[in-house]
């Protein structure tokens, strides 16, 4: 009897909780990732005479501070422009080849293009490192002992378009997908060729895909910091320059290059978003013979090919690569033959026990991201009924905006910015170490959650919620028995953006981690180091991890929450 009236009081406080969710959500937003932005900007203004001496007017420098943070974010610019312009080019035919094509091994091609998506960008950069720049990748094959590439921002480049690419190909694959194709047959019944249809009507269509995977691609480049790092060398861009000068404890000069990183980041993003909705496509000329002759089978037959070569040369070869340096250099140097130089003996064999270190920094890692991820839980739910089912147009729309601000700005630059608030600088609460981790990380990750179960109640046809109501259902019971069921594709996505964010995340990490150390981290540390085979092998560890328990956790959600017992 107990029991069942404390069900039915557990029932009507979570339904009332669920009604009011502003009443948690927004100061649980609020104090995660825009407080700490807010405190950083005011303490650059409270404390701008000490920021200027150190960034305009020191004493032995000068203003070389402020000169080099100019380098580092016209270099971050720079590379972000590229690499968007280079996903655009190169992802848009993979993206129509998914989505209009019929072929044999389809459904494995479709899965390989979402690889770099589950591979941590720490991982991720080193792999790239080791295929572009090191004696044992793609040199090997000319006979060059120093690597195509040396570290710089040709490397930062080809590291950024392998993990940006997955979020131009899916974000254009999903709106080609939607687009009625009896448009374009319409046009050729009229004498147009295909590629003339395509590019005058189906380019048209498809603009909002275009649009997001751009900003996608730019936000993702400009704030990356755990790939970078493995492939900048002398080069700096302007996330990696926060890192250092948070760790060299030269806090005002940081302060002032986040500040400037977040502002201009936030600002380009709005100003992408305001003039996507008025930009068109501006070539209207047709060119009937070119065009003709592009739309022939031979010309298409050559696009799709180099597509997939392209694909597989910048993207997942250099993605996976990891995995074959770790084989070539198991047990020793496939040059010298040194056991010293090989996996086993630097992680198993050597005498600062690195396979310690990584054992640690994997059950850190684990902890980390599983707790981020029960948060997300927690609030992105609640966060996502009140974006799409919040009864005010204006207060849902500006929730839209502010979810936008953590995804735009660089990891570094929020994780800084909760150092800043949540330190000693500040409020003093939390020292650099796990709970500030968990913290800057659920910032960084949470509104993933929100906009992935956002996505799937906006599709949700209100009718089986009606339905169940009319037919005598409390709102616990039709929450739990239809709603919930139906959004669990937003909560499975969101649950594996999630956990693989937090996982991966490296750049925030290393500003707020104090002495705990993350498996991101320890690569960040090996490579440095030299240690390239311990890397690797850290690299394959983490992202075995990281798929294994991405079906661990699908596996979980299935019981827990679409079979309920009754």
């Amino acid at each position: 009897m107990m029991m069942s009236g404390f069900k039915a009081s557990f029932r009507r406080t979570l339904v009332k909780r669920l009604k009011n969710s502003s009443i948690i959500v927004l100061p649980f937003f609020f104090l995660i990732a825009l407080m700490p932005i807010i405190y950083m900007f005011s303490y650059v203004f409270f404390n701008f005479g000490e920021v200027y001496r150190w960034v305009f007017n020191d004493p032995i420098s000068g203003d070389a501070r402020w000169v080099f943070m100019q380098k580092s974010i016209l270099l971050s610019f720079e590379v972000a422009t590229l690499v968007t312009i280079v996903d655009i080019i190169i992802g848009l035919p993979m993206a129509w080849i998914l989505s209009r094509y019929d072929f044999w091994g389809k459904k494995a091609v479709d899965t390989l293009v979402d690889l770099p998506l589950a591979v941590p960008t720490s991982a991720l950069g080193f792999s790239v490192f080791l295929f572009w720049g090191s004696r044992g990748g793609l040199a090997s094959l000319f006979g060059i002992e120093t690597g195509l590439f040396s570290r710089g921002p040709m490397m930062i480049v080809l590291a950024h378009i392998a993990f940006t690419y997955p979020y131009v190909v899916r974000s254009l694959t999903a709106i080609i997908e939607e687009v009625n194709i009896g448009y374009e047959y319409a046009a050729r019944t009229l004498g147009a060729s295909s590629v003339t249809a395509v590019r005058t009507i189906t380019l048209p269509l498809i603009k909002p895909g275009l649009i997001t995977g751009a900003i996608l691609a730019f936000t993702r480049s400009l704030g990356e910091t755990g790939a970078t790092i493995l492939v900048c060398g002398i080069y700096e861009t302007a996330p990696l320059v926060i890192v250092a000068w948070r760790q060299l404890l030269e806090i005002p000069p940081a302060a002032f290059l986040g500040m400037i990183v977040v502002a201009v980041a936030v600002f380009l993003l709005y100003v992408a978003t305001y003039l996507a909705e008025r930009w068109r496509f501006p070539l209207r000329k047709v060119w009937p013979k070119a065009e003709r002759f592009l739309s022939g089978k031979k010309p298409r037959s050559v696009r799709d090919l180099l597509s997939t070569l392209i694909f597989f040369l910048l993207v997942l070869i250099p993605s996976a690569f990891t995995l074959v340096y770790m084989g070539t250099w198991w047990s020793g140097s496939p040059f010298t033959r040194s056991q010293e130089a090989g996996v086993v003996y630097q992680v198993f064999l050597a005498p600062d026990r690195k396979w310690l270190s990584l054992w640690m920094s994997i059950l850190t890692s684990l902890e980390i991201s599983t707790v981020v991820t029960c948060i997300n839980l927690a609030f992105g739910i609640p966060m996502a009924l009140l974006v799409v089912r919040g009864k005010s147009r204006r207060l849902r729309g500006f929730l839209e905006a502010l979810l936008n601000i953590p995804i735009a700005i660089p990891s570094a630059a929020l994780g800084f910015s909760a150092y800043l608030l949540w330190g000693a600088k500040g409020l003093g609460v939390l020292s650099p170490g796990f709970w500030l981790v968990v913290l800057v990380h659920t910032a960084a990750t949470y509104p993933y959650m929100v906009k992935q179960v956002a996505s799937v109640l906006e599709g949700l046809p209100p009718m089986y919620e009606e339905a169940a109501r009319t037919l005598g259902a409390k709102p616990f019971s039709v929450f739990r028995m239809v709603t919930l069921p139906l959004i669990m594709p937003g909560i499975l996505a969101g649950t594996i953006l999630s956990f693989t964010r937090s996982l991966g995340e490296t750049g925030a990490t290393i500003v707020v981690m104090g002495t705990i150390r993350t498996v991101p981290v320890i690569v960040v540390n090996w490579v440095e180091a030299m240690a390239l085979p311990a890397a690797a092998f850290a690299s394959v560890v983490l992202i075995a991890t990281s798929y294994v328990l991405m079906l661990l956790f699908r596996h979980l959600i299935d019981i827990v929450v679409t079979k309920p017992k009754f």
